[in-house]
């Protein structure tokens, strides 16, 4: 059975916490996106209300394995005002990430961009996304 370690290399994510990339958007922190050299492209979903001024950033990420290609906006259905949607961040695991298996994180923040210095006491999202390797 594979296990891939998290970041804080002490909490193991078991195989059976891994998902392969789809063409859905993927939500879910608890569960590592495991990344094919076939199917390098994977999008992430957070909840987002810009009407509040909050916005999700990107605060750490491996951006030498690991490209952002896009996001998107898109406002929930319904005619109230101040409601909230969804962003979609759209992902690329560049060819050399392919070379050994890796465990790689990005971490989201949500906050509002006047606010810049309080980065530590506002919400915070870390997904984890491992290479599958063909040996």
């Amino acid at each position: 059975m594979y296990t891939a370690m998290a970041a804080d290399e002490e909490t193991p994510l078991p195989a059976s916490q891994m998902v392969t990339a789809t063409s859905d958007p993927y939500t879910d922190t608890t569960r590592a996106i495991t990344v094919t050299a076939d199917n390098p492209e994977f999008s992430i979903r957070l909840k987002s209300n810009p009407t509040t001024g909050y916005r999700w950033y990107l605060k750490t990420w491996p951006n030498t394995w690991l490209k952002v290609i896009g996001l998107d906006y898109s406002a929930s259905n319904t005619a109230l005002v101040g409601s909230g949607g969804e962003e979609v961040w759209h992902f690329k695991v560049l060819p050399q990430a392919f070379q050994a298996r890796m465990l790689m994180s990005i971490e989201f923040v949500s906050i509002q961009p006047w606010n810049m210095q309080k980065v530590e006491a506002s919400i915070s999202q870390t997904f984890y996304v491992v290479t599958d390797v063909k040996e």
